[in-house]
């Protein structure tokens, strides 16, 4: 099972989210697969960072998106793990992807727009991302996912590279997946493990698209949700499956 497990921000809870240590510890686990957040800073630098605000990780009362890059760059994102005292700042995308593919990781890019600025986002990741990854085989390619259909359906129509992408679909929108699947051009869609049914993922599957599932933290349902055709998933503490069959 662990060859399906996307390590969620990094390694999930067993290192701060969306560092350099959470790749470490994610490829030390023998992961190969990891997702991350990118967005943009107010000088349009794309960065590591689930949530646009810098409190609940720095404990810093800052928004990313009205912060120039040069001005956070050296913060500490690592104030929330307490169970070691650690310093680790915020990557940009160029570094973390530089940094998983050192470690031979795959990556799940999730973009994450400003309001307003999903154009933007998309445009300036896919630059970074044609530059990266070119002369790579598709099969090295990044899934690239949001939540924003708008930002996976403009990023399949400027990009060079034939990203594979996949749209979140939240809890309250479930039953909207299929309305979210015409609007993103996706290959993917991705859902929560509670939701992850047997009708649900029959007319997924039927409609031809493919699963994935996010929140799946306990092998018993990650079972299921592969049962029924969950291809990988993301996962908060990819620990508990090591010994999983």
């Amino acid at each position: 099972m662990k060859n399906r497990i996307i390590g969620h921000r990094g390694a999930g809870v067993l290192a701060p989210e969306n560092t350099f240590i959470a790749l470490r510890v994610a490829h030390d686990l023998g992961l190969t697969h990891v997702e991350f957040d990118v967005r943009l800073t107010k000088d349009n630098i794309a960065i590591i960072s689930h949530d646009d605000s810098l409190m609940r990780c720095a404990h810093v009362d800052r928004l990313i998106s009205q912060s120039n890059y040069a001005d956070i760059k050296d913060i500490n994102i690592a104030q929330h793990y307490a169970l070691n005292d650690m310093d680790e700042k915020i990557p940009t995308l160029e570094e973390y992807l530089t940094r998983a593919r050192s470690l031979g990781l795959h990556c799940q890019v999730e973009l994450k727009p400003n309001t307003g600025e999903e154009d933007l986002l998309v445009k300036i990741a896919s630059e970074i991302l044609t530059c990266f990854y070119d002369g790579a085989s598709d099969d090295d390619l990044p899934l690239v996912t949001s939540f924003v259909p708008a930002c996976l359906k403009a990023l399949k129509d400027i990009s060079k590279h034939p990203y594979k992408t996949g749209v979140l679909v939240k809890v309250e929108e479930t039953t909207k997946w299929q309305e979210l699947a015409r609007a993103s051009a996706c290959d993917f869609i991705h859902l929560h493990a509670l939701y992850l049914k047997k009708d649900l993922a029959k007319e997924v599957l039927d409609c031809g698209y493919k699963i994935n599932g996010f929140h799946l933290n306990h092998p018993e349902t990650a079972r299921r949700a592969i049962a029924l055709g969950c291809e990988k998933f993301t996962c908060d503490i990819p620990d508990i499956f090591l010994h999983t069959p």
